[in-house]
């Protein structure tokens, strides 16, 4: 059976091989994982192909608390420290290869889009990748504005499910990762945003430096959920980075019955 697949070389008329920005936002649960995976894939990537070009850069405000300590990838030594300097500095060492930090909190899509464009000096194409690392849905929507305001992204998301604090064991076991992809103006993926609507429609989340004086409330996750984000994460990407190529646009998961339940691309929306 055929299963149509988005390959780049088909949107992108270009013989050079393509410049890929990674800009992911969100160091915590989901993203700190992500930086393991994703250091080791680029090594790797780097080590076998003399063209594959990138630029890594990982942004978030937060420092390490000793809550994280607990499900996030962070050690008694890290504390107080910015968790972007600490993963990125940590695995730079490791791999011996560069990546970038912001310890910055994102509040406008004017942002992204200077952290994107920072990098005007590398041979087109460039393909900027904005990885969704967060758990709070007003900086999701600033990212689909990026989305939006963008000629060329592949925007890839994670989100996972709270534990419910009325002590449902099942609870806090569920997440997926959604590819949105925009071409040359053309959106060929829809982004999260579109697919699971209420993520624009809430307006109640706030962004970390928009609390007001205001507590912030952080719902409980599941370490293992967290790892279960990151890896399907790093399997778009393995796919993205390594063959240029996307299969599926969205992918569930459940990290307790280890349920992985990919939605393929249709004809339809390459026919695009």
């Amino acid at each position: 059976m055929y299963q149509p697949v988005l390959k780049l070389s088909d949107y992108l008329s270009v013989n050079a091989p393509p410049f890929f920005n990674i800009l992911q936002i969100g160091a915590g649960g989901n993203g700190g994982y992500l930086v393991q995976r994703l250091a080791k894939l680029l090594y790797g990537l780097s080590s076998q192909k003399e063209s594959f070009c990138f630029h890594y850069q990982i942004v978030d405000g937060d420092r390490v608390e000793e809550s994280n300590l607990i499900r996030q990838p962070f050690i008694d030594l890290d504390l107080n420290k910015p968790k972007a300097q600490v993963l990125a500095e940590r695995y730079d060492n490791a791999y011996e290869i560069p990546i970038f930090y912001k310890s910055e909190y994102i509040e406008s899509s004017n942002d992204i889009a200077d952290l994107i464009n920072m990098n005007r000096q590398y041979i087109v194409p460039k393909i900027p990748i904005l990885l969704g690392c967060v758990d709070n849905n007003a900086t999701r929507q600033i990212m689909h504005e990026a989305f939006q305001k963008s000629h060329t992204i592949i925007y890839i998301d994670s989100g996972i499910d709270s534990v419910d604090q009325e002590g449902n064991a099942d609870s806090g076991y569920s997440g997926q990762v959604v590819c949105g992809v925009k071409i040359k103006g053309k959106e060929l993926l829809a982004p999260v945003g579109t697919i699971y609507s209420n993520i624009l429609e809430d307006k109640d989340s706030r962004l970390p430096t928009q609390a007001c004086g205001e507590q912030v409330v952080y719902y409980p996750q599941r370490m293992q959920t967290n790892e279960l984000a990151a890896l399907v994460m790093t399997s778009y990407l393995n796919t993205l980075l390594h063959d240029e190529e996307i299969v599926s646009h969205y992918t569930n998961f459940n990290a307790k019955t280890m349920l992985t339940r990919p939605v393929y691309i249709t004809k339809e929306q390459l026919a695009k």
